[in-house]
């Protein structure tokens, strides 16, 4: 009934004769791997970087004859060299004493002078150069400061305002006030301040006692943990198993370093008057635990805090406050909702006296834009948004001029758009309106915004971005940046210029100089495909197919072999992401992909939406899967294959594979187990998936399938705010859950009663005596993001059911795999050409490299 899995044991190798011969084009598929077109691929991006806010611009392009740094005048629209590369290879070999030419020239990060801007400085091998252009000389200018601009001042930037990241800039644990007559740091969890008078800074003052672990304000023990965790769990480059030494990474055995102060996360008053801080309490958030297998001389344990969907005692948002004036750090009284987050918290520009916030209730359905008046603690609510079935996206608000009217993004039309209010939160227009949606603010005068957006050009790609100019009254939205493609364009600070980057999976990246206007003024530059083309290398293909309900427009990209027939049968593999976050849809140009070298084995690649999926598409289209986080998006791949099959005749719609990595893991499973899916899809591979929500992040699930709000008293199965309606209109779905409740209950304020929190989203492990076809799951035992249990619950269920599948599991690697990427990868193209192709070199124990 199975073809033999590629985890046979090496007993097949007397068979090898017998087997039949390789129907695989492995000789193709490695001439498109990453290394093997590294030599013929140049610069597909660039990064322009405006110089001191003024017209010119310098960037870096890599082509044939070698790399190039361009300086851009706009005003007067000239492009010269910033220096030969030639000539400046030879500077830093007569300087380094190291030989350098065109072919081996570092990347180099330039950072032109102030006030003579013909001086140009960089950084290189821990130290700091300079060039004169005007002299075309190089001189050494000593050691590079950590964490400093080359060239920059120590430190930059405005003096403590924000966090700067756990040791600030430079590593500087002081986070000082804007007028520098006071720092804070934190130690053993709690805040200290000191004083500076006449340049000599007072004993510092403890301003917290009640910090402990789990409910800090800032701990040197804290930042070894979370090192430690990000050793272990693969967040650190170069990470590999041999040599670990055995620690516990959340307070085991191993002793603590001794505690030193470090960079506490507070963000000033531009009056220096006073400073807020956020807190997490994460004391009653439950562990969870990952063996790392790979540690020297024995197995460690990692414990850590997780969040999980629907438990009672999930971590708690406080908002502080201290005062110079009294000398006292308060907790603040922002809470309203039940287990609520607070975000976008600030002060206005030189405001000291009211504090402005976003809260968001757990339901995710309800927010409100805040200000709290410090002198009276009172909380006057200026915006509130609120959704039935769906959830809210919270975005930091832009004011227009400090302390004036203020651009705030909301989803209440169906689609993403801006809204003009006053300050004191009085609706004044709408700035943007239509069935598109606006993705980000670029700039913003007193008469107009500037604002990246997408679906709004017809005929396009919905997911292209497009840059625009509308007048804050809400007339006249022009588009700067027109084309079909994907656009990202950096605009001049005086906003007469923009440096529009452009490109499509079709379409080879160009770059070009636009004027106020969103007129072509210079064009700059086009990706060098001459040496690929010459390989044979092509570019994919673009499609739209319907979704399952005939009306919707899913977009795709598809590759091909090669060596393509179209007198031949392709089997036809579909790479999934299913969101709801995002999608698995690339729309700019990218000369080497996954999916284009395993079309070079002999199959079709697509890769295309579903309903469910990209926020970028209307606020219905993505919480399609509301309270149906499993199933939503299958019934649209299934469709969108049939289509293409219907569509071209060397699509065989017999032999159809489906793979993706985490979310696309987890639709990966339920396609090969869920009817009539598991009938469609012959092959899968799965990669960390996520196969019990139930037990993964609360926050995302949460979110995306959506909390039930249940009566504390109400009948068992009772709900409010479910709404009406099938499958991705709010309704959840007929899956025998009972409602049941924890000991200690989650009470929600407001409405009319006590409510409780519910949540129970389907898991691939109740699909599993439904397994047709060839599964393959995939998962690395120190993936702290998506844990390895809800793979190993469907693995159980699998096997109670009597199924075959097939594991690999991937050791000491994080949700990624990092260096064994390429391993992982090569087994699954071997698992699509046996469960496919019928080429089974995988079989028997082989070396991965024995094919060739």
């Amino acid at each position: 009934m199975f073809p033999l899995p590629l985890l046979v044991p090496a007993l097949l190798g007397g068979q090898q004769s017998s087997l039949p011969p390789n129907k695989a084009n492995w000789k193709l598929a490695d001439r498109y791997s990453s290394a093997a077109l590294a030599p013929f691929t140049y610069s597909t991006s660039i990064t322009p970087s405006w110089i001191n806010k003024g017209d010119r611009f310098w960037y870096l392009w890599r082509a044939s004859d070698g790399p190039h740094y361009w300086l851009v005048d706009a005003k007067v629209r000239k492009k010269e060299p910033v220096f030969d590369t030639d000539r400046i290879a030879a500077l830093l070999s007569e300087t380094t004493k190291r030989p350098y030419d065109r072919t081996n020239l570092p990347t180099l990060l330039l950072i032109f002078d102030e006030k003579d801007e013909d001086l140009v400085r960089f950084n290189l091998d821990g130290k700091r150069y300079e060039y004169d252009r005007k002299a075309d000389a190089l001189k050494a200018m000593g050691d590079a400061t950590p964490d400093a601009p080359a060239g920059g001042p120590p430190g930059g930037g405005r003096g403590g305002r924000g966090g700067g990241g756990p040791r600030g800039a430079n590593g500087d644990y002081r986070n000082w006030s804007p007028d520098k007559k006071a720092f804070v740091y934190a130690k053993d969890y709690n805040l200290y301040l000191v004083e500076v008078v006449a340049d000599k800074e007072k004993p510092p003052v403890q301003i917290s006692a009640d910090g402990t672990r789990y409910y800090s304000f800032g701990s040197k023990q804290e930042q070894d943990e979370r090192a430690e965790r990000a050793r272990l769990t693969g967040q650190n480059a170069g990470r590999g198993g041999a040599g670990r030494q055995g620690t516990n990474a959340e307070g085991g055995d191993a002793p603590a370093a001794p505690e030193t102060r470090v960079r506490a996360n507070v963000t000033w008053s531009d009056d220096s008057k006073r400073f807020f801080v956020v807190r997490q309490d994460e004391r009653k958030v439950k562990d969870l635990y990952l063996v790392d297998s790979l540690t020297e001389p024995r197995p460690t344990l990692l414990t850590y805090r997780y969040d999980m969907p629907g438990e009672v005692d999930v971590t708690q948002t406080e908002v502080w406050d201290y005062s110079a004036a009294t000398k006292h750090l308060d907790r603040l009284p922002v809470e309203k909702y039940k287990d609520q987050t607070v975000s976008n918290l600030h002060f206005q520009e030189k405001q000291s006296d009211k504090l402005r916030f976003t809260r968001r209730d757990r339901l995710q359905r309800n927010l409100e834009f805040c200000e709290l008046d410090l002198t009276t603690n009172r909380t006057t609510p200026l915006i509130t948004e609120s959704v039935v079935n769906a959830s809210l996206e919270v975005r930091p608000v832009r004011y227009v001029k400090p302390n004036g009217d203020l651009l705030w993004w909301s989803e209440r039309s169906g689609w993403g758009h801006y809204y003009l209010y006053s300050n004191d939160g009085r609706l004044k227009n709408a700035v943007d309106a239509g069935p598109f949606r606006a993705t980000a603010i670029e700039a913003v005068d007193d008469k107009n915004l500037w604002l990246t957006a997408v679906g709004r050009e017809k005929g396009e790609d919905p997911y292209y971005h497009h840059l625009y100019r509308v007048g804050l009254d809400g007339k006249g939205m022009t588009l700067m940046d027109g084309g079909n493609a994907d656009h990202d364009a950096t605009m001049s600070e005086d906003r007469k210029h923009a440096v529009d980057v452009f490109s499509r999976t079709d379409l080879e990246t160009q770059a070009a100089l636009r004027d106020e206007d969103g007129k072509v003024v210079m064009e700059l530059e086009k990706t060098d495909l001459v040496r690929l083309k010459e390989i044979g290398w092509a570019m994919p293909e673009l499609f739209t197919v319907k979704a399952a309900d005939g009306v919707t427009d899913l977009w795709g990209n598809m590759w091909k072999p090669a060596d393509f027939d179209p007198k031949k049968r392709y089997p036809i593999i579909t790479y999934v992401y299913p969101g709801p976050q995002t999608e698995a849809v690339t729309t700019a140009f990218a000369a080497t992909a996954t999916n284009a070298r395993l079309a070079q084995l002999g199959f079709i690649v697509v890769s295309f939406g579903a309903r469910g999926g990209n926020p970028d598409r209307s606020n219905a289209y993505q919480n399609y899967g509301y309270f149906n986080l499993r199933d939503y998006g299958l019934a649209d791949k299934k469709a969108g294959i049939e289509q293409l099959a219907a569509r071209y005749p060397w699509i065989d719609l017999d032999k159809v594979g489906i793979y993706g990595h985490s979310g696309g893991g987890f639709m990966t499973a339920a396609a090969m187990m869920l009817p009539p899916y598991s009938s469609f899809f012959k092959v899968g591979w799965s990669e960390s998936g996520n196969h019990d929500n139930n037990v993964y992040n609360q926050n995302w699930a949460e979110q995306y399938h959506g909390l039930r709000e249940v009566s504390a008293t109400a009948a068992s199965g009772a709900t409010r705010g479910a709404g009406a309606g099938g499958a991705g209109t709010g309704t959840p779905p007929d899956d025998g859950f009972t409602p049941t409740f924890p000991d200690t209950p989650q009470f929600l304020t407001g409405g009319d009663g006590p409510t409780r929190f519910q949540i129970k989203v389907p898991t691939n492990a109740e699909l599993a005596g439904n397994l047709k076809g060839r599964l393959m799951l995939v998962h690395g035992d120190m993936d702290d993001n998506v844990h390895y249990v809800g793979t190993f619950r469907l693995m159980n269920a699998l096997m109670r059911a009597n199924k075959r599948f097939d594991l690999l599991m991937v050791p000491g690697k994080p949700h990624a795999y990092g260096d064994l990427t390429p391993y992982v990868q090569q087994r699954m193209f071997e698992y699509f050409a046996e469960g496919l192709l019928g080429d089974r070199y995988g079989v028997g124990g082989a070396d991965l490299d024995d094919h060739r």
